[in-house]
């Protein structure tokens, strides 16, 4: 077992380094950059000019070579200065925790991820959890009653949540819970956001329960659409697994001879095959640690929720390189210990498994 992490751990660290470096070239090498509209404008020539874009850069730091911005983006370049008096270094380093600070709002990436990550989590994470309660049940029923009727409903089911993208079952429950309920007179649930800015309407959800703004309840209220529609969506595909998986497992020989044996199906199916079912669906949860630090993007853009997604995608079509470098790091690192942790639950779940 040490054996085995210590090995994973240093293959985890040469993965990361070279994820480190494919993120930083790829960024750099990108066509554009922070001041390529400065660069294009049409009177540029009266607002901006040459000289002062070189020294912007200059501030920036991009006018160094890319492997020293990559050196001073992972551990700092102050060292540098024993080397070359003249040299310009950097004391700040992502591997001294530090991300630098954001082009465009002037702030260091670490405040402005801190601002967003709770509320990324907990809409990640309260509807990963609400659709693995759901999800699991679902697919077990399916799998034990196939072929039945509610089977085929629940397969209909299932396939539709996986077919329909995510952004337009986003706009179908704000037209229907927002919109038309408004209209047919029902307490209407707030279309986007994560709280209120002033008092709430009469009519809505929010009106009725009087609920204050940015209070708990107010915020919770908010959560109510983005939660449903991605736990809807992640329920489907969770279900479909489990349902498949759980067909294997009760395919195979030492469920027939716990059956043969006169055991209860009941007890067959919770000792016997379930914990073999499982194995997929570790894989499949133990992978949504990145995207609950990550947020999910299209959900956020939908209903307006200032999470990490929509920070990422603020900074993608800006050119902010510190908060892109460091939101795609992040997530390497997460996926690198989401795929160790799935490793170790596989021994949990299966015994048979053994990491030696």
């Amino acid at each position: 077992m040490t054996a085995y992490l210590i090995r994973r751990v240093l293959q985890m660290l040469v993965v990361l380094v070279l994820s480190s470096i494919t993120i930083y070239a790829l960024l750099n090498f990108a066509p554009g950059g922070p001041f390529d509209a400065l660069r294009t404008m049409s009177d540029r020539k009266s607002r901006v000019s040459e000289q002062q874009i070189d020294r912007m850069e200059a501030l920036l730091g991009l006018n160094k070579p890319i492997q020293m911005r990559y050196i001073g983006w992972l551990i700092g370049d102050d060292w540098m200065g024993s080397l070359n008096p003249e040299w310009e270094g950097d004391t700040r380093g992502v591997l001294r925790g530090d991300f630098g600070d954001s082009f465009q709002k002037k702030r260091p990436v670490i405040d402005m991820m801190k601002a967003r990550i709770g509320k990324t989590v907990a809409l990640t994470a309260l509807s990963a959890l609400l659709a693995m309660v759901v999800a699991i049940p679902i697919g077990i029923y399916s799998a034990v009653k196939q072929y039945s009727r509610t089977d085929y409903v629940m397969t209909f089911f299932t396939f539709m949540g996986v077919a329909i993208p995510s952004f337009w079952f986003g706009l179908m429950s704000i037209i229907v819970f927002a919109q038309l309920f408004q209209s047919w007179g029902l307490p209407s649930l707030p279309s986007g956001g994560w709280a209120s800015l002033r008092t709430p309407r009469e009519g809505t959800l929010l009106g009725v329960l009087g609920a204050e703004p940015g209070s708990f309840l107010d915020i919770s209220i908010h959560l109510l659409l983005p939660i449903g529609v991605l736990s809807l969506l992640q329920m489907a595909g969770w279900a479909r697994y489990m349902r498949t998986s759980m067909l294997e497992v009760l395919q195979q020989d030492y469920v027939r001879t716990a059956r043969a044996k006169g055991l209860a199906e009941r007890f067959v199916v919770a000792k016997h095959a379930l914990r073999n079912a499982l194995i997929p669906l570790v894989t499949i949860v133990t992978y949504e640690l990145p995207f609950i630090f990550g947020g999910t993007i299209l959900i956020e853009q939908v209903f307006g929720i200032p999470g990490m997604g929509l920070l990422y995608i603020d900074a993608l079509n800006s050119f902010d390189f510190p908060v892109t470098q460091a939101y795609l790091l992040i997530t390497a690192v997460l996926t690198v210990i989401a795929t160790l942790l799935s490793d170790i639950l596989y021994t949990v779940v299966d015994p048979r498994i053994r990491l030696n």
